[in-house]
């Protein structure tokens, strides 16, 4: 009975440990990421900060695009960025939260290439520049 339990653990724990290998490659499929990798990570997945205290958030609206998506809000005439995620392979360049006339977050492609997210109130509504750095 002992050299049962014995196998039942070992058959265990090489069940763990294979699904543990599996998950991992699921997420870096490539192989072990880079440090600069995991730093580029966390920057572009950091949450961003509630609204500034004292700002009412009335309307709010979600644009999407090929470079990210923004979610942004009025708070009377002035926009509010409230979160904004580039897409894979961008990064973010700049970033102007509001509240103000017009809050903006630019993306920026592997290959050098900015968009820039404009929000406007009332609405909010959304307008993009594209353009090729320099």
């Amino acid at each position: 009975m002992r050299g049962a339990g014995l196998a039942a653990w070992l058959l265990a724990a090489a069940c763990a440990a294979s699904a543990g290998t599996w998950a991992v490659s699921l997420i870096a499929p490539g192989g072990a990421l880079t440090e600069a990798q995991v730093e580029e990570a966390l920057v572009t997945a950091s949450a961003q900060p509630p609204p500034p205290p004292g700002v009412t958030l009335r309307a709010g609206g979600s644009f999407a695009y090929a470079e990210g998506s923004v979610t942004a809000a009025c708070s009377g005439d002035r926009a509010v960025l409230l979160s904004w995620t580039p897409a894979q392979n961008h990064s973010v360049e700049d970033v102007e939260r509001g509240p103000a006339p017009a809050a903006s977050v630019t993306f920026e492609s592997a290959d050098d290439r900015t968009t820039t997210v404009t929000v406007r109130c009332p609405g909010p509504v959304a307008s993009v520049r594209r353009a090729a750095d320099d």
